[in-house]
């Protein structure tokens, strides 16, 4: 309340938004700990798991995809976040003077209670980015395994092989059609689940929300400090990390998305010509449900897909636009 202008309450307010998303965050995922178990258990159990070498393929490239995501996130997050701390120790900040504005119930001038203050900020900033890491990354992961759950669902419909029931097998076959479309029923029906949703939705919106206010804070910073400067580049830096962090997330609810709405297309490929009655009508409601595919939101305001990353940029600029000229 005492800043003279919008340029130094900008400077001020990026790590505080950022320590409150972080224990938002914190208190989201102790809460959720027991879904989170079993959303991975139910995952790994079937008939989710992979049945034979196809479907362990796709199941592998999916996860190499999250793990070379996770790790090109991390090391952006930590660098930047170590940048950010450690890097005031080349800055010559005077007597007294911490890294980052705060108030203290004790004098810090000097000696062992100054350090003590520094240290506990560094520390404090480095924690807080770590854990940033694992929940940025936790939750697209799981939109990613949804994603690989249904193109291993779509590979069963579109190899299942239909035989003419003409032959002296007909109760076998049927018995093993109607095995197929219970398990691709039950299938189905976890993957449309909307627990994901339901656990992390509103801290979904409130890193939306507070990713609109970092990334206009970022633009405001890096307009204000010298081109290439230490300051200019820690700035360049944190903005990389809001883009990616709010964008990771909407790509994967995008690609949930389109995923979910291609099942009908493997349900059509089936070769419906010696399907038993009872089988297709199961199939046509397979389809049916293909065309309202998984959409997740947050709070029933911000839907997570590339158009909402889009309109959310716009929005930080419009943002930007407005606090610049205040």
């Amino acid at each position: 309340m005492s800043k003279k202008n919008i340029q130094e309450m900008s400077n001020d307010c990026f790590l505080p938004f950022a320590v409150l998303g972080s224990f938002c965050k914190s208190l989201n995922i102790v809460g959720s700990h027991d879904t989170i178990t079993y959303i991975i258990q139910t995952f790994m159990n079937d008939p989710c798991l992979p049945r034979n070498s196809e479907e362990i393929l796709i199941q592998k490239t999916f996860d190499k995809f999250i793990w070379q995501c996770t790790v090109a996130y991390g090391i952006m997050v930590e660098v930047t976040s170590i940048g950010l701390t450690f890097g005031t120790l080349l800055l010559d900040l005077g007597p007294g003077v911490l890294p980052f504005p705060a108030w203290l119930p004790y004098k810090h001038v000097d000696g062992f209670s100054y350090w003590f203050a520094y240290s506990h900020q560094l520390l404090a900033g480095i924690n807080a980015a770590t854990f940033a890491i694992g929940y940025d990354t936790l939750i697209p992961s799981l939109m990613i395994q949804i994603v690989s759950k249904f193109k291993i669902l779509q590979h069963r419909f579109e190899n299942f092989y239909a035989i003419n029931k003409t032959d002296n097998k007909y109760d076998y076959i049927l018995k093993n059609e109607k095995a197929f479309i219970s398990d691709c029923v039950k299938f189905h029906e976890i993957l449309l689940s909307e627990i994901i949703n339901e656990n992390f939705d509103f801290v979904i919106f409130m890193q939306c929300s507070l990713s609109v206010c970092l990334i206009c804070v970022g633009v405001l910073n890096i307009d204000k400090y010298q081109t290439f400067s230490q300051e200019w580049t820690a700035a360049i830096f944190y903005l990389g990390c809001m883009l990616s962090q709010i964008f990771i997330l909407c790509a994967a609810g995008n690609e949930v998305t389109l995923v979910s709405s291609q099942l009908g297309e493997a349900v059509y490929s089936m070769n419906w010509t010696y399907l038993d009655t009872s089988t297709i009508k199961s199939l046509i409601l397979i389809m049916n449900r293909s065309l309202h595919p998984i959409v997740f939101t947050s709070k029933n305001i911000v839907t997570l897909s590339l158009d909402s990353f889009t309109n959310l940029i716009k929005i930080s600029y419009s943002t930007y636009n407005v606090l610049h000229r205040t």
